[in-house]
């Protein structure tokens, strides 16, 4: 395996339920790289210490995440906020990809800590999100993954992520 200075961070955006976590979990096993769902990073970071008192755990917060956009949305913009690491930031010091990143803010702060950018599209299957939880597009990304045609498709365009990224290094 790659030293740790060495392996790529990568940035994975793109809409929800668009498949994010699928292309980062398959990116991360291809080419050797760790991979945490960031949903699950920022629930226990941001999200549940505002929202404990409605919830029984960190988990069922979790498993009700596409319920309430909007407040992941603004309590992840109020964690980077704060004194300290941003959410990106935490995540790249223990993984080398961050999925889901959706906040203007964030990504104008952090985008130099990526060496590639990748949006998912799976807009002829699922609808965009609303803008009031996804300030980013397709233009901010340097490579877009077409997932609109099934998961064969969408594996052997990472592979060719995969195998460009090997020829960077």
């Amino acid at each position: 395996m790659k030293s740790r200075s060495d392996r790529p961070k990568i940035l994975i955006i793109g809409h929800g339920r668009h498949g994010k976590d699928t292309a980062g979990a398959i990116l991360a096993r291809m080419a050797g790289l760790s991979f945490v769902s960031s949903s699950q990073f920022a629930c226990e970071k941001a999200v549940f210490p505002l929202v404990s008192d409605l919830y029984e755990n960190a988990a069922a917060c979790y498993n009700d995440r596409c319920a309430h956009r909007a407040l992941w949305h603004h309590a992840i913009a109020a964690y980077n906020l704060r004194p300290g690491l941003s959410l990106a930031a935490q995540i790249l010091a223990g993984h080398d990809i961050y999925v889901g990143m959706r906040r203007r803010a964030e990504f104008d702060a952090t985008r130099a800590l990526f060496d590639v950018v990748v949006w998912v599209d799976r807009s002829q299957v699922e609808p965009p999100e609303p803008a009031d939880s996804n300030e980013l597009s397709p233009a901010d990304a340097d490579l877009i993954l077409d997932n609109n045609a099934g998961l064969g498709f969408l594996t052997a365009q990472i592979a060719r992520l995969v195998s460009a990224l090997d020829a960077r290094v």
